[in-house]
């Protein structure tokens, strides 16, 4: 691991990140601004995995063909304590502004929609559709095909501040940001003592897979149980992204899994629970999703191993 000690007390960016988790400090390394996230143990304890949640789901999204943001898994000495830290690429070009969609859902808002951090996916998908900056068939694409990697890893907290459109004012172009923000993923907040419990206990795990992690977005109010929604959803291009994603996750799964397990700073009791739950959740949830998706778009079905 890379010791960011240095570059963070004499190396700064002068940039600032928001979000609500973790102590984040701008630094240049290797002659490029990165935004450190630091291990930050606050009074309850919470979320004192989602550096590695950070650094591991990133980078099973690259494995996956997605582009996201570059992470480095990294230390840091901070007031006298060595911390675990990851270094994010700040992945703004110069003359590019990040709009997250939360600004992008407030500049389109009709009297009967609710504010940009609603959840609610009608008008999420509406938002997309009025929206200018970018076209809109794309935007829904990486919106879903997002949304099927988060059903993967888990990810309980994908809302509309943590993915968006890069715009250049100067050139009048947009691209679609890389996805970042990924400290929410595999169950952040549970200890080694919680993930030992989950694997020795079938009925815990199968609650990780079926009732925990929901994703944030709603559907008449209520937070959607990821299984139900993807085997129940009509939406095309939703079923789109099942059929393209799905098969690339399932192909790539071994590498996943020697890439979980060649990670150093991982205990052996994390290493398994990320191989197990990640299995089970390609298993049990985006298998049969892919079944189903198939025979909905009339689409010859590949052999799959599961």
């Amino acid at each position: 691991m890379i010791d960011f000690t240095e570059y963070m007390q004499n190396h700064p960016s002068f940039r600032a990140y928001g979000g609500a988790n973790g102590i984040k400090k701008g630094i240049i390394f290797r002659n490029e601004p990165y935004m450190l996230k630091i291990e930050h143990r606050n009074k309850k304890n919470k979320y004192i995995n989602s550096i590695l949640s950070e650094y591991i789901s990133s980078k099973i999204f690259s494995m996956l063909n997605i582009e996201t943001q570059e992470v480095i898994l990294g230390k840091v000495v901070d007031n006298n304590k060595e911390k675990l830290c990851v270094a994010c690429k700040d992945f703004k070009k110069p003359g590019e502004y990040l709009y997250e969609f939360l600004s992008i859902k407030n500049s389109v808002l009709t009297e009967n929609s609710s504010n940009g951090s609603g959840m609610e996916l009608d008008e999420i998908l509406d938002a997309i559709n009025r929206q200018k900056f970018f076209p809109a068939n794309k935007v829904k694409k990486h919106f879903w095909e997002m949304f099927i990697v988060d059903a993967y890893l888990g990810n309980f907290d994908r809302h509309n501040g943590n993915w968006g459109i890069l715009v250049n004012e100067i050139t009048h172009s947009a691209r679609l940001a890389p996805v970042f923000d990924c400290g929410s993923c595999l169950y952040p907040a549970a200890t080694d003592e919680n993930l030992k419990y989950f694997l020795e206990t079938p009925d815990e795990l199968n609650k990780r897979i079926y009732e925990f992690p929901r994703t944030a977005i709603r559907v008449n109010g209520e937070k959607q149980l990821y299984h139900e929604f993807l085997l129940t959803t009509e939406n095309k291009e939703c079923l789109n992204a099942i059929a393209k994603i799905v098969p690339i996750i399932n192909k790539k799964s071994f590498n996943i899994k020697s890439f979980i397990k060649n990670i150093p700073i991982l205990t052996s009791t994390r290493k398994n629970f990320y191989n197990k739950i990640l299995a089970m959740r390609r298993e049990l949830i985006l298998l049969p999703a892919l079944e189903r998706a198939n025979k909905l778009l009339n689409i010859k079905e590949q052999p799959l191993s599961r």
